[in-house]
């Protein structure tokens, strides 16, 4: 069986972008005095993974893959930044001057970059274990969310929704139809933060709620855990996520599903009547 960390198929859709808003008061935008490096390069921020340095958590931590190498850009709170790449088994110190910030908040390391070799790093269960520049690291899945939660609980959570909701652009006549809603709306989305599907599509509905911020359509997003035992999961018949359920005055008038997801906005119009 081959280690999640390890297979590229599982670690790269779930791990699409510890946030570039903390990345960009951190490192100052300046011009480059050398080009990106041609392969080490398009490092996308994900919130999937947490930080231990020497035991403790890093709130500071910022974690970056690279989806086609694969490897993984560590950006502990202190200490200089440090390249997994699980295909070689090895261990690098990056020195913070040849990180790259670009617009879109991925991370280039520049071409000029001179790493130094710290050796290899050890799975232990489902967590990664390393040392480097002196200090005990320690890689692992970020608990899930679960239960109600709000737009900007998903937001803080994993930097993935941040970016597909920007990218995401939303249809204006159902926009338009669903901010002069008279009705009392409310959607219930049953969700999974460990769910690379609701990773992509999620952030669509973020972006529509965002769009009709001051309607009477009100979102909420509940998270579920992968065994999915949850109370809602057999009381509301809920088979797959994500999944939204959608109230008017109260009452279920029907879901958006599968492909509903590809546009919320649409799916949602056709169900209210528009």
């Amino acid at each position: 069986m081959i280690h999640p960390f390890l297979s590229p198929r599982r670690a790269v859709p779930a791990l699409l972008t510890a946030a570039a808003v903390l990345l960009a008061a951190a490192l100052p935008a300046q011009g480059q005095p050398t080009p990106s490096d041609s392969v080490l390069r398009a490092f996308q921020a994900t919130g999937e993974f947490s930080l231990l340095v020497n035991g403790k958590p890093d709130a500071q931590a910022q974690i970056f893959v690279n989806r086609n190498i694969p490897a993984y850009l560590l950006l502990p709170g202190t200490g200089s930044p440090v390249l997994i790449s699980p295909g070689a088994m090895k261990v690098e110190l990056v020195p913070l001057a040849k990180i790259a910030r670009q617009k879109d908040g991925s991370i280039d390391i520049l071409a000029d970059a001179v790493m130094t070799p710290q050796g290899n790093f050890q799975l232990v269960g489902e967590r990664v274990e390393l040392t480097a520049g002196g200090r005990k690291l320690s890689l692992g899945p970020k608990p899930p969310l679960l239960g109600l939660k709000k737009a900007a609980d998903l937001k803080q959570h994993s930097p993935e929704y941040l970016v597909g909701a920007k990218a995401y652009t939303p249809n204006p006549a159902s926009l338009a139809k669903l901010r002069k809603q008279a009705a009392p709306v409310r959607l219930v989305v049953y969700f999974g933060s460990w769910c690379p599907h609701c990773k992509e599509m999620i952030p669509h509905l973020l972006r529509v709620e965002d769009e009709i911020k001051g309607s009477k359509i009100q979102i909420d997003y509940h998270g579920l855990p992968q065994d999915f035992k949850d109370p809602d999961v057999q009381r509301l018949n809920i088979r797959e996520v994500p999944t939204a359920i959608v109230y008017r005055n109260g009452k279920e008038i029907g879901r958006i599903t599968r492909n509903d997801w590809a546009a919320p906005e649409v799916s949602l119009s056709v169900l209210l009547g528009g």
